[in-house]
């Protein structure tokens, strides 16, 4: 499954590109009940949806998540460290867990 994933990366089929569409749909959906219950303070919930797929891209792309694998990252507390970082970017406040 990882080599065909990998392959149609490659070629840029357009499942990949739905499906990259799709994640940002997501992330943006999850941004923005974030803004309506106070937890995030985003002026561009789109802007920041992509910027959250790029972050998290070392978690979704097959190329890198088997670099990370083969190099023994602890890709577990890696996870953590940016779902940290991403909701301190997004404007978190303090009376968010």
């Amino acid at each position: 499954m990882h080599d065909l994933i990998v392959v149609a990366m490659q070629e840029n089929r357009p499942v990949i590109k739905a499906h990259a569409e799709q994640m940002v749909t997501i992330f943006e959906a999850i941004i923005r009940e974030g803004i309506e219950t106070g937890e995030f303070e985003i002026e561009d919930p789109a802007e920041a949806a992509r910027a959250v797929k790029t972050a998290f891209m070392r978690f979704i792309h097959p190329i890198l998540i088997e670099h990370c694998l083969q190099h023994c990252e602890d890709t577990d507390a890696g996870l953590r460290e940016q779902i940290r970082f991403i909701r301190k970017a997004l404007g978190r406040c303090d009376h968010a867990r």
